[in-house]
């Protein structure tokens, strides 16, 4: 599998080292983005335990931007012309 983003912009195709958590797409070294998410569970008494290592997360430029996007609404309004 190739990397979507070089496919899509007439670059030279580089082989995909991962695939977008959320659209699927493949992704190169160059255009892969990592994140982690932090996993937990409820333990006794409802008490909330964070567990460790949390979980790799690797997204396309598009879907990290989205994903960066709906973290911080106020700075993406729709509309907003400055």
């Amino acid at each position: 599998m190739n990397c979507y983003d070089c496919a899509t912009q007439d670059r030279l195709t580089r082989p995909a080292v991962g695939i977008c958590h959320d659209c699927g797409a493949g992704v190169c070294v160059d255009h892969s983005h990592r994140d982690v998410r932090w996993l937990t569970r409820t333990a006794l008494i409802n008490r909330v335990e964070t567990i460790d290592p949390p979980e790799r997360i690797i997204r396309c430029g598009i879907c990290a931007a989205a994903h960066e996007a709906a973290a911080h609404p106020a700075d993406h309004r729709v509309g907003t012309h400055r």
